[in-house]
């Protein structure tokens, strides 16, 4: 399930500038896709030499800690507490197109590293240290570093697309 505000149906407005945005894109493809590009090879170059190449490790951390921020958007919905925020090594496999078997190799190499655990359920959830994921702790520099190349590849396509009219906003 998306965050709340993720989305706003087919007609709303985050639709409706989500068509301006892919129009302005596909306008100014070339730079488009050279600003995209450029984001994309650098910060899996970098998700490769912090995760020792080994990129399917880190899609699967990515999976299990977009189930745990969803979970922790929708806290207060009925339904077993120790399993929130946690997802089965079979459903990993189905959303990642990632081999069952490997799947768990990746579970148990991340689980070693101390940044996921199994659930009594069977399921895998991100293990938390003081209110925040330990991987998060152990990736800080990688973690800074993908949001300064987020801030850039933001810039880069603003200039792209022409300013959203929205009310109070000045000319």
């Amino acid at each position: 399930m998306p965050p709340r505000g993720a989305t706003d149906g087919p007609t709303g407005p985050l639709e409706e500038r989500a068509r301006e945005v892919r129009e302005a894109f596909a306008g100014r493809y070339r730079e488009y896709q050279y600003r995209f590009v450029e984001f994309l090879t650098e910060h899996l170059s970098d998700l490769s030499r912090a995760f020792g190449g080994d990129l399917q490790a880190m899609l699967v951390l990515a999976v299990i800690g977009q189930v745990r921020i969803a979970s922790m958007a929708y806290a207060g919905t009925d339904g077993n507490q120790e399993e929130q925020g946690a997802i089965t090594a079979s459903r990993l496999a189905d959303v990642t197109g990632i081999p069952r078997e490997t799947v768990r190799r990746k579970l148990t190499l991340l689980a070693n590293k101390g940044w996921i655990e199994r659930t009594p359920g069977r399921s895998w959830r991100l293990v938390v240290r003081e209110e925040e994921a330990a991987a998060r702790q152990d990736l800080s520099e990688l973690d800074q570093r993908a949001i300064q190349r987020i801030a850039r590849l933001f810039a880069g396509l603003e200039v792209l697309v022409p300013s959203a009219e929205r009310p109070g906003k000045r000319p």
